[in-house]
């Protein structure tokens, strides 16, 4: 579970042609703890599966993705980060602001909501300043009159360690559907208003979900994160009618259900929402080939949707054979053919492919359903020059 103390303030626990021309926006911001001395492995396994998913979703209902990461060390994960991202947001009457935190947390004795404390600091020792009411966030993104406001947090106090069981995720690639983009499109554009949820009632802990593979601890993330992916993963692809609180209460049911063990209190998470259906849904334009990213405030996110960007070119299916040809080189720019390529599945631990660059843009000029390519994590070596990368692929079924 996830835990701090803090000074002054009483703590207790802490294709389908996917592409898009854009006129609307999805603002994806996450605020990640991954350099925490106890959860920083479970916030990155978070991290990067909700960046993902964000992705996927942009995608699906045919937005453009705007990226606001915050992860790493106390210069880019911090208190003065979240209030600037927050001031300088600008909406437009269509765009959607997706706001999701993964780190420590917990709650004032005399907090006013059910929702708890942000500890935005990488480590200890935490001041007040360094504290932010998710709440808040909540009420601050509404203000900006987005079309739909998510906010959410897998925080709260302390560690467990030991054996979790976790739902199964798929193992592969990301595999898109008109049915699946449709889902995705309900639960996104087919309600206005506002959502907030957290991983556990007032006064209980959030756990770190782990896992031991030949005496070594894995880390999988936050429990109520690695719930709520399995269960909306699962309901786009079997229900395209899914609603938020089909997600979210069955989310809330297998948490409950999955951290009930050995005699421990289980964690409860909650939620909160102003939505409501609407008819005036978006037009949303999809066009065939990969759009350039738009710059973030992050060095290692514009890195990684660059080489994305030149790699999804070689790749998707709608550009002619001559042109992803030719991109090869292109790619090759941004990376060093001898740069490794490591493919992993929609669960961010699956190796489905293990190879060098040069093989894998071979293997992507002659690919037939890939749209996209997402690139998870870099290594670089003492130059910058990408050495490794993670990756995984978007098809279109």
């Amino acid at each position: 579970m996830k835990t701090t103390k803090i000074i002054a303030l009483v703590i207790i626990g802490l294709s389908f042609n996917i592409n898009i021309a854009y006129a609307q926006t999805m603002h994806a911001i996450i605020f990640a703890n991954t350099q925490n001395k106890d959860i920083g492995t479970s916030a990155e396994v978070d991290y990067q599966c909700m960046s993902l998913e964000l992705t996927t979703i942009a995608k699906s209902i045919g937005y453009n993705l705007k990226k606001y990461y915050y992860h790493g060390d106390s210069k880019n994960f911090c208190r003065s980060n979240l209030d600037l991202v927050l001031n300088n947001l600008t909406c437009g009457p269509n765009d959607i602001v997706y706001f999701y935190y993964s780190g420590h947390g917990g709650r004032a004795q005399n907090e006013e909501t059910a929702f708890p404390e942000m500890l935005l600091k990488p480590n200890e020792p935490i001041y007040t300043n360094d504290v932010y009411p998710l709440y808040n966030v909540y009420t601050r993104i509404k203000s900006k009159s987005p079309r739909l406001t998510i906010v959410m947090g897998d925080l709260c106090n302390s560690v467990i360690e030991g054996f979790i069981k976790q739902p199964e995720r798929n193992k592969g690639a990301t595999v898109l559907s008109k049915n699946v983009c449709d889902a995705y499109k309900n639960l996104f554009l087919g309600v206005k208003g506002s959502l907030i949820a957290t991983s556990s009632k007032p006064g209980q802990y959030s756990w770190c979900a782990t896992r031991n593979e030949n005496g070594q601890r894995i880390d999988l993330g936050g429990y109520f994160t690695s719930m709520y992916l399995a269960v909306l993963q699962n309901c786009v692809k079997t229900n395209d009618n899914v609603s938020w609180d089909d997600v979210l209460n069955t989310t809330i049911a297998n948490t409950v259900k999955a951290t009930s063990y050995n005699g421990r209190k289980p964690q409860t998470p909650i939620f909160f929402s102003e939505l409501k259906k609407t008819t005036d849904a978006p037009t949303t334009t999809i066009t065939s080939t990969p759009q350039p990213p738009i710059d973030s405030n992050d060095a290692d996110t514009n890195l990684q949707d660059k080489i994305a960007y030149a790699l999804s070119k070689v790749g998707n299916k709608n550009i002619s054979m001559t042109d992803r040809i030719r991109n090869i080189q292109s790619a090759l720019n941004t990376v060093k053919p001898s740069t490794r390529i490591q493919v992993v599945g929609c669960d961010n631990k699956t190796i489905v492919n293990t190879t060098t660059a040069e093989k894998y843009l071979n293997y992507l000029s002659i690919a037939t359903n890939i749209d996209q390519i997402v690139v998870l994590d870099i290594e670089k070596t003492g130059n910058g020059v990408p050495s490794s990368l993670r990756i995984h692929e978007i098809h279109y079924n």
